[in-house]
């Protein structure tokens, strides 16, 4: 009886603490679910994408967004440059001297016994804003069922977290370029900064996978004479624009390209969306059965006469 007295007068005594002691608050799942609704916790990631070209920013891992939009629509020539949905993340600078030829020869080392005739037309296919595996891989995929090599301009910020699809890259013979660390537009940032975006990408893929990118594409195609001055490495833009991070349409992705088509053209998509790798895997085996030989910047730039850092290179036709 008397243990049941004291167990009593226990149960007395929470209850009355329970009732005057204010209760913590606990976030709720809707309130997590809201917030994870909100723009502040996007993490490596684009924002406003759907908003059109200049409108994107991208997130940090850490939650911090870009100051200036990565999208727009010309360069300062009158060129089109529809930034890849504002994601041209992919600014290769090479990396002084000796680091520039060591990337040379590995990616080289990495497509041994390929052999391209330079005698038949070839093309350039090259994926902006990435890495992103789930569409990466699947172009890739493709491209190894056909014997094609491409080049992937990947961001910076967003290369810790895939580093084994940049890995595959080289193993296969793939090429990778700069994009910028950041996909910041570079004409709005002085030399010491451009040379930083450089940087901070070359060094996150070469920590990634061992090669040193010594190719460089600006966000957006943006690009001036503090650019050109700045990159220290060859500046790739494109001729044929599809256009697919706005249509986001496969058939109109194939289509830009398999309309107009020709000998040493540098064809810009993007690695983000599900419809690029879709329009890659029908577009891949077309331009093959065509007789287009499917192959890197710097490969198709070697046949071709080569590039120079600071020069700006369109197209490579013969």
């Amino acid at each position: 009886m008397k243990k049941l007295l004291q167990l009593g007068f226990g149960l007395m005594t929470v209850a009355l603490v329970t009732a005057f002691v204010p209760a913590t608050p606990f976030p709720s799942m809707a309130d997590e679910t809201a917030s994870g609704q909100e723009a502040s916790e996007v993490r490596n990631d684009w924002i406003d994408e759907n908003l059109g070209p200049g409108v994107a920013r991208w997130v940090d891992g850490n939650g911090n967004i870009s100051e200036q939009p990565g999208k727009h629509t010309e360069d300062e020539a009158g060129e089109s440059q529809s930034s890849a949905e504002g994601q041209d993340l992919n600014a290769g600078t090479a990396a002084e001297g000796q680091q520039e030829a060591g990337s040379q020869e590995s990616q080289e080392q990495a497509a041994a016994g390929r052999q391209i005739d330079p005698s038949r037309p070839m093309v350039a296919l090259t994926f902006d804003d990435g890495p992103f595996a789930p569409v990466g891989n699947q172009i890739m995929d493709c491209l190894a069922q056909y014997g094609g090599k491409a080049t992937f301009f990947v961001v910076g910020s967003r290369v810790s977290s895939y580093g084994a699809e940049l890995q595959r890259m080289v193993a296969e013979g793939h090429e990778i370029g700069n994009h910028t660390n950041e996909h910041k537009n570079l004409t709005k940032l002085s030399g010491s900064q451009i040379q930083s975006q450089i940087n901070q990408c070359n060094d996150a893929v070469q920590a990634a996978c061992g090669v040193r990118p010594s190719l460089v594409r600006p966000p957006g195609g943006a690009k001036n004479s503090t650019v050109l001055a700045n990159v220290q490495a060859p500046v790739i833009m494109w001729s044929i624009d599809t256009r697919d991070w706005k249509t986001r349409n496969t058939g109109k992705t194939v289509n830009a390209v398999m309309s107009q088509v020709r000998d040493g053209d540098i064809v810009l998509m993007h690695e983000l969306y599900s419809q690029t790798g879709a329009a890659a895997i029908e577009m891949i085996p077309r331009l093959t059965e065509a007789g287009y030989q499917l192959v890197t910047v710097s490969e198709m730039a070697a046949l071709r006469g080569g590039t120079a850092p600071g020069g700006v290179y369109f197209h490579f036709y013969p």
